[in-house]
């Protein structure tokens, strides 16, 4: 895929979800992404295989834009070509941005409640086994002491 192309799908599935302002940062963006990155030796089209797909790179600006084009998540200032903290992050990741997980989802949210209720439950079998053995072995110390513990 050639940039124009690249940034032709990028543009189309922007529009009608994001302000026009905020698809235009974008565009420029992975544009002079492109270029730099040709600048310093990759081909446009390794460089664009590594952003991998612009539907995939879309989707991901929608769901961490809100309303007013600001990120969703962190701080917006203006680096020397006119990109946002943001839009340097998702050039970093390298197509990686549209995979999620961890726990700032809800499924991350499940899996660490429900990892949480099992260790509860593991530490309270184990202290129910534990305690019919441990019960006697404290008393017998404790008698064994007195009888025996103050002698010296």
């Amino acid at each position: 895929m050639r940039k124009q192309e690249f940034l032709q799908e990028l543009q189309l599935a922007l529009q009608g979800q994001l302000s026009q302002a905020v698809i235009n940062e974008n565009i420029r963006y992975y544009d002079n992404y492109i270029r730099e990155e040709a600048r310093k030796g990759s081909s446009e089209e390794a460089v664009i295989n590594r952003l991998g797909s612009p539907r995939l790179i879309a989707k991901t600006l929608i769901d961490t834009t809100d309303s007013f084009g600001r990120a969703a998540q962190g701080t917006y200032y203006e680096s020397s070509y006119g990109q946002s903290e943001t839009g340097r992050r998702r050039a970093r990741n390298d197509g990686q941005s549209g995979k999620r997980g961890g726990l700032g989802t809800w499924y991350g949210k499940i899996l660490l409640i429900v990892v949480a209720i099992l260790l509860i439950v593991i530490v309270a079998n184990v202290i129910a086994f534990l305690l019919p053995i441990l019960v006697p072995i404290i008393v017998i110390f404790l008698i064994y002491s007195l009888f025996f513990g103050n002698r010296g």
